[in-house]
């Protein structure tokens, strides 16, 4: 190998660069790189795919799908704090604004995210009931008091601990979740974790074959 040809008869050189450790590792250190390009590029196929229309614009939409793009974009986020546990249903397609929607369950995301202290579990689900679309997020972290649940709409109002939110993201999520005639509902027990759940209804929405995530 060229290496072995450039430290001929230098065994001390080679000790000293670690040049037989590193050519040793080289596949795997190439694999983790050419696997963190495929992320970087789903990411921003995923973040593309988001800002490409007006986000007061109002399409056809797959609230799998847009878990699903959600999920791949805050994925460094949780990955070393939690493990994901996706429960899609089969949902009809949603006429709603996909870019507010993603706003609202990122949001999410990163709030429970930030309630795991060391390592635990994020549940996504989605499912639809009498003519509504659920989306549930639960974490297995530190939880919510009943008094802080009855505030969590309020604009500057955080549960977390100091430096780690502005108060907006819950507020801003609930606002848009009222807008699309919708409800936020939030179920939490302190030290065992909370779930939120987005119900949008399908009134207003064209029902085309469903589809599993």
């Amino acid at each position: 190998m060229q290496h072995e040809a450039l430290f001929a008869g230098q065994p001390e050189q080679r000790r000293q660069f670690k040049i037989d450790y590193i050519v040793q590792d080289l596949p795997e250190m190439l694999q983790e790189t050419q696997d963190g390009v495929e992320r970087i590029k789903t990411i921003v196929r995923n973040l593309k795919c988001f800002s490409r229309a007006n986000e007061s614009e109002q399409t056809l939409s797959d609230i799998n799908h847009c878990l699903e793009s959600i999920l791949n974009i805050v994925n460094n986020e949780l990955k070393f704090k939690a493990k994901i546990r996706r429960g899609f249903g089969a949902l009809p397609q949603l006429l709603c604004c996909p870019q507010q929607l993603g706003q609202v369950f990122m949001s999410l995301l990163i709030n429970v995210g930030h309630a795991i202290d060391t390592q635990g579990e994020i549940t996504v689900r989605s499912w639809n009931d009498e003519g509504r679309i659920f989306v549930s997020i639960s974490d297995t972290g530190c939880g919510i008091s009943e008094q802080q649940i009855s505030f969590i709409s309020e604009p500057f109002f955080t549960a977390k601990k100091a430096g780690m939110g502005t108060g907006l993201g819950l507020a801003i999520s609930y606002e848009i979740v009222r807008n699309h005639g919708g409800e936020f509902r939030v179920e939490s027990e302190p030290g065992k974790g909370s779930t939120f759940t987005v119900v949008i209804p399908l009134e207003r929405s064209k029902l085309i074959p469903e589809k599993a995530g």
